[in-house]
């Protein structure tokens, strides 16, 4: 070690540090009229490869790849984003319609919410750009890929949305019939 302004610089190999900050800043508030009535908790693993590719071609070089793996664990939100309509038909039965269903959001599972699986690179790879894990991550959390859960799902979505406008509506009075009818469109 060396004298710096009378203080001990130390210079060991083994000792370093890292200091992060951080800024947030709210860009918007919007008032919403949404009903979650389903949260899917899902596992998924996305898995990108780059690869140098000859000059003005699409054919690759062989043992340049770099591959990732990622596991996300996250639960969509599937309901609906805009208000019922409710028909009185009499005093005694009512009709819900319920628009489409959508993707209301998603959210990180908090314990384990990304995990980087594999990251590596073949012999020749050097030169070979580093799969964007934030992109990969991002694509896989988008609410187009998320769209497929509502077709899977919309039975128990639609079971759900039953029973919560009939049991709603019924705590006015246990006998009155109520009717769910969903948008199809």
């Amino acid at each position: 070690s060396s004298k710096f302004n009378g203080f001990t610089k130390l210079t060991h190999p083994n000792i370093q540090s890292s200091q992060s900050t951080s800024a947030t800043m709210v860009k918007n508030l919007e008032k919403v009229n949404q009903h979650v009535f389903m949260t899917v908790g899902i596992q998924d693993v996305e898995a990108r490869q780059n690869n140098l590719k000859i000059p003005w071609t699409e054919i690759g070089v062989p043992l340049t790849e770099k591959k990732a793996l990622i596991i996300l664990n996250y639960n969509a939100k599937l309901g609906i984003n805009q208000p019922v309509k409710i028909d009185f038909v009499d005093p005694k039965k009512v009709v819900v319609n319920v628009p489409k269903f959508t993707v209301i959001g998603i959210a990180l599972d908090k314990k384990n919410p990304y995990k980087l699986y594999d990251n590596s690179g073949s012999l020749l790879s050097a030169s070979t750009s580093n799969v964007d894990t934030g992109e990969l991550a991002t694509q896989a959390l988008s609410n187009d890929k998320q769209t497929r859960y509502l077709k899977t799902y919309e039975p128990m979505i639609q079971d759900s949305a039953k029973d919560y406008y009939t049991t709603l509506i019924q705590s006015l009075g246990e006998d009155i019939s109520v009717k769910v009818k969903f948008d199809q469109n």
